[in-house]
Order: structure tokens, then sequence, then C-alpha cells
């Protein structure tokens, strides 16, 4: 299936504020359960290690902020510096794959309670 380069552009810029929302999201976790926030217990809780937690929340944060960065500048290229009309779909897909694999790589291999 192709699609324009233009409808394909805006595309990666939905992904890129969709990435930016976690960004926020991850950073305002990180900043809430910080040692002088009075958020800090309602939401750490009984928590086992609230401080790998934060490390993890804060890495998953920027991690969302490249992928948001990228998403702008494949927006940017493919809106005003990419000349051919047509594409295929299957890059957004592939992208997408791409940055959940990344996210899910990474949480996989900081889990907060390791296998024994």
């Amino acid at each position: 299936m192709n699609i324009t380069s233009t409808s394909l552009s805006y595309m990666f810029f939905v992904v890129s504020i969709i990435e930016f929302i976690f960004f926020l999201y991850y950073k305002f976790l990180v900043i809430n359960t910080g040692t002088k926030s009075k958020r800090r217990e309602n939401i750490i809780g009984t928590m086992k290690d609230p401080e790998h937690w934060r490390k993890r929340n804060n890495i998953i944060a920027f991690i969302s902020l490249f992928w948001a960065i990228t998403s702008i500048i494949a927006f940017i290229y493919l809106k005003f510096f990419y000349t051919s009309r047509l594409l295929s779909i299957v890059y957004v897909f592939i992208y997408i794959v791409i940055i959940v694999l990344s996210v899910s790589v990474f949480i996989k291999k900081n889990k907060l309670v390791p296998d024994k």
C-alpha cells in the first residue's frame, strides 16, 4: 500500500506527539516521586525498591524523548526535503515496531525484581 510522502510525514508527526506525551508522563512520575515531593508517598506507597523504579522511569522518559526527536526529524525531512511523492506505509509500521522493541528490550533488561 502506498501513501504520499506528505501523509507519511504527518504520521511521523503523530508518533512524535505520542512519544513526547510518554516523555512528559514518565518525567512527571520521576519528579513527583522525588525526596522533596508531597506526592511521593501517594505514588510510591509500599514499593520495594523506589529508587530503581525512579531510575528506570527516568531512562524510559529519555528513550521516549529520543524517539520523539527522531520522529520530528523524519517529519521535517519527509515534509520539506523529500521529492518523491509515493512511499510504502510499511515504513511507519517498521518504525513503530522498532520503537516498541527498544522500550521492551530495556524493560526486560531492567526488571524490578530479577529472576532467580
